[in-house]
């Protein structure tokens, strides 16, 4: 079995998968690594151009890649197209609806995007849902559905320095409250309102740090950021995961800031790894431009400062710890047990 994702090392979830099926004597699995990436810019048309090229090369790449079986994640969808044309079996892991987060950052593209996105549904064998919320947008295809939640492993997500400690080593003082951003730097994530969140609070509250952890598109905004709020935002970029735990332990308040969209609705602590991380640390947690949950606030945009200083007051939710060896990994060896009673395809 070949796990088929653009970012592999990027992407906790491959060695969950891997950890559940580890057992399994008659299943190898191996993700899948690109021979070919480049990034030509944070600009739109850069980022389309990258696209193509990084897309175009990946797809000859699995084309020429044989296996039993593929499983595929979406966003984007097209790279079940060799796999459809060399008309063997695959399990399409159904993120996101693609074109309608296509559309958020590139307009009428989301058409193409929204057009693979029905075909990758169409001709899989099975379907994979990291929540629930998708069940009802993917009814239509009569597939075998599994919703196998994002949580993290209770195994492996752990922090390995003392939150004191880190927060000192960072430069926090005791009196200090961390707002901690956690994910990609895209509009889809909601990074482009962290300013104005950034600003007014930083007026609110003097003793509020902002930490931002990521990378992405709009990393010129969280450089412009630290260095116009020198004493107020640290940005620590891309981490290596094992260092995540450590992070989300030394904060007091952990932050969803979304933006609302059609997409919206499909969005909660299911999907989301890193709200289920910050719940496996019982931290409180401010969103907004997602769907509703007891596990966090929920504020509208508009008001997540206020959201935030709620929380700091100890009126947010406590989150209730939920991993992946408990929830998930039994549907993990029952989608396995399932795609081996199909006939095969090669």
């Amino acid at each position: 079995m070949i796990y088929i994702t653009l970012y592999p090392e990027k992407y906790p979830r491959i060695e969950k998968i891997k950890s559940a099926i580890k057992d399994t004597n008659d299943v190898i699995f191996q993700a899948l690594v690109p021979k070919v990436r480049i990034k030509l810019g944070s600009k739109k048309h850069e980022r389309i151009i990258s696209a193509l090229v990084n897309y175009t090369c990946f797809i000859v790449q699995i084309l020429f890649t044989n296996a039993d079986l593929y499983w595929v994640t979406t966003s984007p969808d097209i790279f079940v197209l060799p796999i459809i044309l060399k008309r063997q079996s695959y399990i399409l892991e159904y993120r996101a609806p693609w074109g309608m987060e296509t559309e958020i950052e590139f307009g009428r593209l989301s058409l193409l995007a929204d057009f693979f996105s029905r075909m990758a549904l169409k001709h899989s064998k099975a379907l994979t849902l990291t929540t629930s919320t998708l069940v009802e947008n993917v009814e239509e295809f009569r597939k075998k559905v599994y919703v196998i939640p994002n949580y993290p492993q209770k195994e492996t997500f752990k922090n390995s320095i003392p939150a004191n400690e880190f927060r000192a080593i960072h430069g926090v003082k005791k009196d200090e409250k961390i707002v901690l951003f956690v994910g990609r730097l895209s509009k889809v994530e909601g990074f482009n309102i962290l300013p104005g969140v950034v600003e007014k609070l930083s007026k609110l509250n003097k003793k509020t740090v902002f930490w931002i952890v990521g990378d992405g598109p709009l990393w010129p905004i969280a450089t412009k950021l630290e260095e116009t709020f020198t004493h107020r935002v640290r940005f620590f970029g891309w981490q290596p995961y094992k260092e995540i735990p450590n992070f989300v332990n030394s904060a007091d308040v952990c932050i969803i800031p979304r933006l609302l969209t059609s997409s919206s609705k499909y969005s909660n602590e299911e999907g989301i790894h890193k709200i289920s991380e910050y719940m496996l640390f019982e931290k409180p947690i401010v969103a907004c431009g997602i769907a509703p949950s007891k596990e966090y606030l929920l504020v509208k945009p508009q008001d997540l400062v206020k959201g935030i200083l709620e929380a700091l007051k100890g009126n947010a939710p406590k989150p209730t710890p939920k991993t992946w060896e408990d929830n998930c990994e039994q549907k993990v060896l029952e989608l396995i047990e399932f795609m081996k009673k199909l006939p095969h395809t090669r």
